[in-house]
């Protein structure tokens, strides 16, 4: 990936057909650890045929969007023409709150690819109608933690002082009517 130090990266968020999806595939199994990505599915942390089918299942299955059986959508994170990770936004209990989801390959963490991809994220959130967007992360996830922060999300400490829950409010005149 050819972002310079100091240089903002340009983040595309694409939807995730068959071809983006193998790219999505390929990025996950060479530079991302599986429990990154997908749930333990399997004892150990390798990539196995089992989480692959998982993560292509995954992300076919949400393709029809928020209004699908998942209540969730993907996209690919894409810098310089190169899948680097996905998002994923998905219905909460709480009307109009859309729960964020993010893994970035290993290589692309620590260049701003997070800040910019969260912040896309959020730009399509809000462009869905959301009224607010909802991330969980932990403690010890530093670098979430940040991101967070700097896009202005109220932060919550669990009660156990290890998970974190981070709400951003979205402008109530949002366009969009997906999440009311």
């Amino acid at each position: 990936m050819a972002v310079a130090a100091g240089q903002t990266p340009s983040v595309v968020l694409v939807a995730v057909d068959d071809t983006v999806l193998a790219q999505l595939v390929r990025a996950a199994t060479t530079d991302a650890e599986a429990d990154e990505v997908t749930p333990p599915l399997t004892s150990g942390r390798a990539w196995t045929s089992e989480r692959v089918a998982w993560l292509c299942d995954f992300h076919r299955v949400r393709r029809a969007g928020l209004a699908g059986p998942a209540g969730e959508a993907t996209w690919a994170v894409v810098v310089d023409e190169l899948v680097v990770g996905s998002v994923r936004l998905k219905h909460t209990d709480e009307l109009g709150v859309l729960e964020m989801g993010i893994w970035l390959t290993r290589g692309s963490r620590g260049r701003g690819v997070g800040r910019e991809a969260t912040a896309a994220a959020v730009r399509q959130a809000a462009s869905l109608g959301a009224s607010g967007v909802r991330a969980d992360t932990t403690v010890s996830n530093t670098g979430a933690l940040v991101v967070l922060r700097h896009l202005g999300f109220t932060l919550t400490l669990s009660d156990d002082g290890q998970d974190v829950r981070a709400l951003l409010q979205l402008d109530p005149e949002a366009s969009g009517d997906e999440c009311r």
